[in-house]
């Protein structure tokens, strides 16, 4: 089939004119109308892969109260509004028609979306913003960190932009008009400075692409924190921690520890607050050392807490410096009768249901947490993993 003549175009960048193809292969001069899609002034790209468009309709591309739209738009989050008003007043109904989606190629049998706005004042531009679904874009947060010297961290919070090998027709028409891309994180929208959106300009985007963005970046002094969850585990876990330098509030993020251009490991995925320190686990410390035991004493003197449970906890420090150590205990409780405690040295934190209690260890340096509580129950499961106890089971 051959085409002369000129387009019926719905764009932003020109008028648009009710223009005609002829079919000249079979000599019958129909007419054919070619559609144009509205390039969209700014994409939306959501971490979930959802698409947010924001276009103009400019008032002669809307014919008899119609225009036309992807078909694949989600449809509760169309919105159309004339001189700064929403109209709320339209319907939908999908077909196919012949559209043009790159200057220079032949037009393509596209389904679409008919949009009827019976209440249009004729001749004045539509705002319009609607939602995509599969369009082939999507991104996330990275999170690179570098030791520095002098125990510092320089940070920096990337996005990274995937592409899928095969994007639609109608997402790879929009982004070859290179319009304003903006990386919407899903959250916090309205809470203002928390680093929702981030305006990336005009950038080019292409099918089958990693595209690293970097957002903000920071520098954060931080130290190592030695924790023993000292009823689960044998040995005392390393964690990095420091301030976040960040301004943005985002889940789900990957972060990376890097030195000299090698990746030292690959953390599990975090939240990230500007008001809530990093916190990574880096590994276990077989360096310091570690030692629990229990005794168990009975008084059947006391029908509600007859049983007295009295602990030892001790860390022994064999690293050549000083170090950070955090002891962690779970509160125990009661069933019908609150359970009490008696401590030599309280805990430094009680967060939830646990107890902290924080020292700095020289070398060869020794930390010691006792204390005993009265309880309803004899046994704790957790006893049989202790290096010492007496009077259980």
């Amino acid at each position: 089939m051959k085409y002369i003549g000129i387009v019926l175009i719905f764009a932003l960048a020109a008028p648009c004119m009710a223009q005609t193809f002829v079919d000249t292969s079979a000599d019958t001069g129909e007419e054919i109308i070619v559609y144009r899609l509205p390039d969209p002034e700014r994409l939306y790209i959501y971490r979930d892969g959802m698409v947010v468009y924001d276009a103009v309709i400019p008032g002669n591309a809307v014919i008899n109260g119609t225009f036309i739209l992807p078909e694949n738009i989600q449809l509760d989050t169309l919105t159309v509004s004339q001189s700064g008003k929403r109209l709320y007043t339209f319907s939908t109904e999908t077909g196919e028609v012949l559209v043009l989606l790159r200057r220079g190629e032949r037009p393509d049998l596209v389904r679409i979306l008919q949009v009827h706005i019976p209440e249009a004042a004729p001749g004045i531009p539509l705002e319009v913003r609607y939602g995509i679904r599969n369009s082939g874009l999507s991104w996330n947060f990275i999170l690179d960190m570098e030791i520095k010297e002098q125990n510092y961290l320089d940070c920096a919070l990337v996005a990274v932009i995937r592409t899928e090998r095969e994007l639609p027709g109608t997402t790879k028409s929009i982004l070859s008009k290179r319009p304003e891309i903006i990386l919407a994180s899903s959250q916090n929208i309205l809470i203002e400075n928390t680093g929702s959106m981030f305006d990336l300009g005009t950038p080019v985007i292409e099918a089958n692409r990693r595209i690293l963005v970097k957002l903000e970046e920071g520098r954060t002094p931080y130290r190592l924190v030695y924790l023993w969850d000292a009823n689960r585990r044998e040995r005392l876990s390393a964690y990095l921690r420091a301030p976040t330098p960040f301004k943005t509030m985002a889940e789900r993020v990957q972060p990376y520890l890097n030195s000299s251009g090698m990746s030292m490991a690959s953390l599990s995925s975090l939240s990230i607050s500007p008001d809530r320190p990093f916190d990574f686990y880096i590994g276990e410390q077989p360096n310091i050392l570690t030692r629990r035991s229990v005794v168990t004493a009975e008084h059947p003197e006391r029908p509600d807490l007859p049983f007295t449970h009295s602990l030892e906890y001790s860390v022994t420090n064999q690293v050549d410096k000083q170090v950070s150590v955090e002891i962690s205990v779970p509160v125990t409780y009661g069933t019908k009768h609150r359970t009490e405690y008696h401590f030599t040295k309280t805990p430094d934190e009680r967060p939830g249901d646990r107890m902290i209690w924080k020292y700095e260890l020289a070398p060869g340096a020794e930390a010691v947490v006792d204390f005993s509580f009265d309880a309803e129950t004899k046994d704790n499961p957790f006893y049989s993993q202790f290096d010492y106890s007496e009077g259980g089971r």
